[in-house]
């Protein structure tokens, strides 16, 4: 596991969401650099998901067009790109906002990534 996604999700769970932003592109990065480019994807959903719950609607725009694009190019990461698909046409208006309430997200929060989170987490060294 990344150390650096690692200590994004602490960060999300202590709300200390902009810290888990820098840790989350660093983690990006470094997946990406090591060429591992399906995790540093998965990363990336996870990055969009997180800003745009926390209203940064076009930074979690270029997060879920960059999902959806290596999606689409590998064939590959099937519920990433169904989750990208999602918050693309939420921001669109294609389909309707799950809440409007300020106590819960702006978004539905995919299970699809809470179980690819907890594999994360079960990792090890």
């Amino acid at each position: 596991m990344n150390i650096n996604f690692e200590v994004a999700l602490r960060h999300i769970n202590l709300e200390s969401y902009e810290k888990a932003v820098e840790h989350l592109n660093l983690a990006i990065n470094e997946e990406t650099e090591a060429g591992r480019e399906d995790t540093a994807v998965q990363y990336a959903c996870v990055l969009g998901e997180l800003l745009a719950n926390l209203g940064r609607v076009p930074e979690a725009r270029e997060q879920f067009e960059k999902v959806k694009d290596y999606c689409d190019r590998t064939n590959s990461l099937f519920k990433q790109r169904q989750i990208a698909q999602n918050f693309l046409d939420a921001f669109d208006g294609k389909i309707k906002l799950v809440s409007e309430q300020a106590s819960s997200p702006l978004f539905a929060k995919p299970v699809q990534n809470k179980a690819f989170i907890n594999r994360q987490m079960r990792k090890r060294k």
